[in-house]
């Protein structure tokens, strides 16, 4: 049965449906999260790679806006060494070690995606499988990023505190994932006038089965241990539901600014962008 990631308690109700499974919300905390239950080291992403065009479109040139703009915000004119967890088909990984100083490594539970990023994009610091199982030494590790993980983990804790260990005193985690909030509202509207069909990109309830807001990925990271959290804003992936699409990329962007101007007009308390999250290491 599933249960609230937070409280463990079965106390929820239905807040949304979607092909036959339900997405919850904890009475207690507000916490969103799937009643789809699947084995939480579950790798089969990318076992299918039939169109290796449309893999990189979606997974290289709709993402390089996005990190650009960590690159000059955080590595351009630095050195060290990053770590990419959930690193997919290995893209971020790819980026990353080409910018001077840096030393880039990426870890991919799906054997699919990692021969991907072996064969195709010939890395050499790229490994399969569960962080928590790798041999990477404590404190050896400037940056750890996760771009869109956390959401499909059912118990995200380990993987943190396991990050927390490889990090250099100093050194920080940095996560991009999903609004659950904002995507359950714009889920509803697009259920509400266009009715419920197949292909269309609602809450993803059998990938994402913890969908958070700012107060619970705080909650999430303080509770594996970090202690300074900071919300950023960086451009959106350039693609929609993996598709490439102008006027909703327009769109897209144009909710992206809105949603900076608002977190500054509000003090940073209104946060309807994805959330971007740079978490800090004890020094």
């Amino acid at each position: 049965m599933a249960e609230c990631l937070f409280c463990k308690t079965s106390e929820k109700k239905v807040v949304f449906r979607e092909f036959g499974i339900d997405y919850l919300r904890c009475r207690n905390c507000g916490h969103l999260f799937s009643s789809f239950e699947r084995d939480a080291d579950y790798d089969g992403y990318f076992e299918s790679i039939e169109n290796e065009v449309e893999a990189i479109e979606y997974w290289n040139i709709s993402h390089n806006k996005m990190y650009d703009a960590f690159a000059k915000k955080y590595m351009i004119g630095r050195k060290g060494r990053i770590l990419d967890v959930g690193a997919g088909l290995g893209f971020f990984v790819k980026f990353a070690g080409e910018i001077k100083g840096w030393e880039s490594f990426g870890v991919e539970i799906s054997k699919g995606g990692y021969n991907f990023g072996k064969e195709k994009l010939k890395l050499k610091n790229f490994f399969c499988g569960k962080l928590e199982k790798t041999n990477f030494e404590d404190n050896s590790f400037d940056i750890i990023t996760m771009w869109d993980v956390v959401e499909h983990l059912s118990k995200p804790h380990s993987i943190l505190q396991k990050s927390i260990n490889l990090l250099k005193d100093g050194g920080f985690l940095f996560l991009h994932t999903p609004n659950g909030e904002v995507q359950l509202l714009k889920s509803k509207i697009k259920k509400l006038f266009f009715g419920e069909k197949e292909g269309k990109h609602y809450l993803e309830a059998r990938d994402h089965l913890n969908l958070y807001k700012k107060s619970t990925i705080t909650r999430l990271l303080k509770e594996s241990g970090f202690e300074t959290i900071e919300f950023v804003h960086l451009p959106p992936i350039q693609s929609v539901a993996g598709k490439s699409d102008y006027i909703k990329v327009l769109a897209k962007n144009l909710w992206w600014r809105t949603s900076q101007v608002l977190y500054f007009l509000t003090f940073k308390k209104m946060n309807i962008d994805n959330l971007f999250v740079l978490a800090k290491k004890i020094s």
